[in-house]
């Protein structure tokens, strides 16, 4: 579909239950379906307009009150707006009617609509299976409907299956049927109203386990039948999931059964299809003797995700795509907070800020980003908006929200939104409406500047010291990275919640900060002047970057080095510094220095944003003669927390001590520390004679670290070991290895491989993607070449799912010149991509921006590192 072409169907139909009959062939990868729809006719209409995709509609009528049944006149395929259109002989008129169609498809290989899933057993024995992926727009390409958010209706669904093949779908099988021809009709209970993108069905070798909720709810794992033991910890996890779920939102999971399915063909993370969660097989499984704490963990926040979503986005769903922030941002922010509650020392508000906050920061620090509250039209304009800003930046809004006013006041104001609109539609302002009523705070004029704005605040902090009185002054303007290209200050406007901390201060100040500058005397410290400091944005809830005076910078990097502050204030002063350095605020020095008072920190989450942080610093460089000086340094702040955490497990450690581990170890690795590298092949070649010594925690580690100075046999090995693993979590961390060999041969060969039946299709993309970033002075041209010397076929593949091809052309944002920049420009600019404009885009200002950075930054690295090497 061109994009920007309206997307909305004519509001004079509308769709009020299906009753829809499959037949998919798994050795022609074709499928025969029949509908009836019952429809309510709004006003009198020749045509009826509907969406249908792929598919070939042979028959169509129409059965009006008296029982006639009326063929369509006219059949029309509309390809490029997706829909059909039918034209009756004399025009329908208002009231209820029938609709009965007969059509064909495709069980395509595009991991979208209805798809076909190549399935391996771990004896080799191999088949496919059918499975369904329909959000956005992608129920067309099963069945035609009116694919839209708000055309809600309810579905009765049947599927003729192989006998042997089990069939789940929504909602509990109601019937099944013996056809006598080595198949049987399968027919599921009726639904409750919804959306037509929240149908599923799968049908394959599959087997379940299964338990129950307090309350009885039906919980199962669905997995293919040599994998079911491995379906254990998502049982029960999901199973204290949903129990939490019903008693925060005070409102009953309204289904009679949750099933949870394992694919190993998906593009998504997992899906949210109500009743029936489908996942990639690697985030739902865990084997106790291979898979590690940080797949044990993600497992848990995926479920804790996805089953937030059977009230935010499927009881309750957004009146159109532009308010899909409503689905995606809730569900995150609610998963991180039921993971919390379940596994509270996993810390995961810290992780939360660590890597969702962040995440929304950097996309959003960009001039081509958008807001929260964005127009869409069309389905590449809507696969467009599933990246940071709907899910990242939207949850930390939310974040900020609930702690300015209050947990109570906040959870109360969602379970009368919940009540009030379930099985409808809402848009932002609904909750907005039902959030202010229950605090008695004005929350739409709040956060109308968070919505509805793209970007967010930077606070310039001006501090005067008076003996032991301070007075803090307060700026606002608007954060962009492009501050280096061309230093001006944007005048937008935020109303912000402002927590400041201060040195031996027992409670923050807080207020909230309405206009573009704000000051607030702090009293009297207990503290000396030159002991005292100040931290703006305590406790790390807002959404907004902070930059202090040098004078200020160099107190609270003492404070760091000393311990004062607590692990969320310590990452993010460590990573405001890196975002004042990327927009040109702060010299690359500065952030160096800074980042060095970090070298007796023992928090897992601060560890892996220094270790992200200085990937990004690796990657802007890009020049051999300060590589090798950046490997020293890391390999100075990384070495003491190595030594600490060791490389075995201690009895009774945690599970953040855990995830330390292999982020120390892996960056001093990869920063050539020479005992390390050696501990890393000792080991790979014991677990060759026995695999179980190798420690799940241990296997991704071990594999990178071998891989890096991997000859061809090593290469070859571990390939081998690829082929042989039984479950995708093991595939996976041999895949993520095989692209760090520092041999250019070898990466190249990789990327040929990725798109062969050596890779599974959404795997190719990790091939790929990791290949550029691992070490991108070595990967980055290569996968950029290959992405640019494959990219019909990449975009075929992925264009569908819209997130895969973005993160394909995400590869080009690390260059850093100017020439790089304009590749990019011109390359999409010869190429039809609508569901890649945006990122393009933003991938040739990250580009200047590098470019920029380095021009700046370059003479005095270069005098820093000298002075370093005296």
């Amino acid at each position: 579909m061109p994009k920007g072409t309206t997307h909305r169907l004519p509001a004079t139909v509308e769709p009020e239950r299906y009753t829809i009959e499959l037949r998919p062939d798994l050795s022609r990868f074709t499928f025969r379906g029949e509908e009836s729809v019952a429809i309510r006719v709004i006003e009198p209409v020749k045509s009826i307009v509907l969406n249908a995709s792929e598919l070939e509609v042979t028959q169509a009528g129409l059965q009006a009150h008296d029982g006639r049944l009326v063929p369509a006149a006219k059949i029309e395929h509309l390809k490029d707006t997706e829909r059909l259109r039918l034209t009756f002989g004399t025009s329908v008129p208002k009231g209820a009617a029938t609709l009965r169609l007969v059509f064909t498809g495709i069980l395509n290989d595009e991991l979208s609509g209805f798809y076909r899933s190549r399935y391996t057993m771990a004896n080799g024995t191999e088949g496919y299976m059918a499975a369904t992926q329909f959000e956005s727009t992608d129920a067309r390409r099963a069945f035609p409907c009116w694919d839209e958010p708000a055309a809600k209706a309810t579905f009765q669904l049947s599927l003729v299956v192989p006998d042997g093949m089990a069939a789940v779908s929504n909602t509990p099988i109601a019937e099944e049927k013996d056809l006598g021809d080595g198949t049987r009709l399968v027919r599921f209970a009726e639904t409750p109203r919804m959306a037509p993108y929240l149908l599923a069905f799968v049908v394959g070798p599959l087997e379940a386990i299964k338990g129950k909720t307090r309350t009885g709810t039906h919980v199962g794992v669905w997995t293919l039948p040599d994998r079911t033991a491995h379906g254990r910890w998502a049982l029960d996890e999901s199973i204290r999931v949903l129990e939490y779920l019903n008693e925060y939102y005070g409102l009953p999971y309204p289904l009679e059964k949750l099933d949870h399915l394992a694919l190993q063909d998906f593009a998504a993370g997992a899906m949210e299809n109500w009743g029936a969660i489908t996942y990639r097989e690697r985030i739902l499984l865990f084997d106790p003797a291979t898979s590690s704490a940080q797949t044990r963990q993600n497992i848990v926040d995926v479920i804790a995700h996805e089953t937030a979503h059977m009230w935010f986005g499927d009881l309750v769903t957004m009146a159109w795509w532009d308010d899909l922030w409503l689905n995606e941002s809730f569900a995150s922010w609610m998963g991180v907070k039921t993971v919390n509650a379940l596994h509270p020392d996993w810390k995961m508000w810290t992780q939360f800020f660590g890597l969702d906050t962040i995440r929304g920061l950097i996309l959003d620090g960009l001039r081509s980003s958008h807001p929260i509250e964005v127009p869409v039209k069309d389905p590449a304009e809507i696969r467009e908006i599933f990246d940071e800003i709907s899910y990242s930046k939207g949850a930390s809004i939310l974040r900020m929200l609930e702690q300015f006013l209050g947990e109570a006041s906040f959870r109360r104001g969602l379970q009368n939104y919940l009540k009030q609109h379930s099985y409808g539609n809402a848009r932002t302002e609904d909750l907005w409406r039902a959030l202010g009523a229950a605090s008695g705070q004005p929350v739409r004029a709040l956060m109308g500047t968070w919505t509805r704005q793209t970007g967010f605040p930077l606070l310039d902090v001006k501090v005067t010291r008076k003996n032991r009185d301070a007075r803090i002054s307060l700026s606002q303007s608007r954060f962009v990275y492009g501050h280096i290209l061309r230093p001006t200050k944007e005048k937008a406007r935020w109303k912000i919640p402002v927590r400041i901390a201060r040195a031996g201060g027992a409670k923050p100040t807080s207020f909230l900060m309405e206009q573009a500058t704000a000051s607030r005397s702090l009293g009297r410290s207990r503290r000396t002047p030159d002991q005292d400091w100040i931290k703006v944005n305590a406790g790390q809830s807002g959404f907004y970057r902070v930059n202090y005076s040098q004078d200020e910078w160099g107190r609270l990097r003492r404070a760091v080095a000393s311990r004062e502050l607590d692990a969320p204030d310590r990452i993010g002063l460590q990573n405001d510094a890196y975002a004042m350095t990327r927009a040109g605020y702060l010299p690359a020095t500065t952030f160096l220095e800074f980042t060095s008072a970090y070298r007796e920190e023992d928090d897992a989450t601060a560890w892996r944003i220094i270790a992200d942080s200085l990937q990004d610093f690796e990657t802007w460089i890009a020049d051999e003669r300060y590589l090798d000086r950046l490997d020293a340094y890391g390999r100075d702040l990384f070495r003491a927390a190595g030594a600490q955490s060791g490389w075995d497990p201690r009895t009774g450690e945690g599970h953040l001590d855990t995830l330390k581990r292999t982020t120390v170890l892996g960056r001093l690795g990869h920063y050539a520390e020479r005992p390390v590298l050696d501990e890393a092949s000792r080991r790979f070649a014991r677990s060759l004679q026995d695999p179980a010594s190798l420690h799940p925690d241990l296997r991704g580690l071990v594999y990178g670290l071998v891989a890096e100075e991997a000859d061809e046999a090593t290469y070859e090995t571990l390939w081998d070991l690829e082929r042989k693993a039984a479950l995708q979590e093991e595939q996976v961390r041999l895949l993520v290895a095989l692209t760090r060999p520092r041999d250019k041969q070898l990466l190249q060969e990789t990327l040929r491989r990725s798109l062969t039946d050596a890779v599974r299709s959404q795997d190719a993309v990790i091939v790929i993607t990791n290949v550029a970033t691992a070490r991108p002075s070595l990967g980055r041209d290569l996968a950029w070449s290959f992405v640019k010397k494959n990219w019909d076929e990449l975009y075929r593949r992925y264009a569908p799912s819209g997130f895969l091809i973005r993160r394909l052309v995400e590869i080009a944002q690390a260059f850093s010149t100017p020439e790089a920049a304009k590749d990019v420009e011109s390359f999409f600019r010869a190429r039809e991509a609508p569901e890649v404009h945006r990122v393009a885009q933003q991938a040739a200002e990250k580009i200047r921006v590098n470019a920029a950075w380095r021009n700046r930054n370059g003479k005095e690295l270069a005098r820093w590192f000298a002075s370093r090497d005296d």
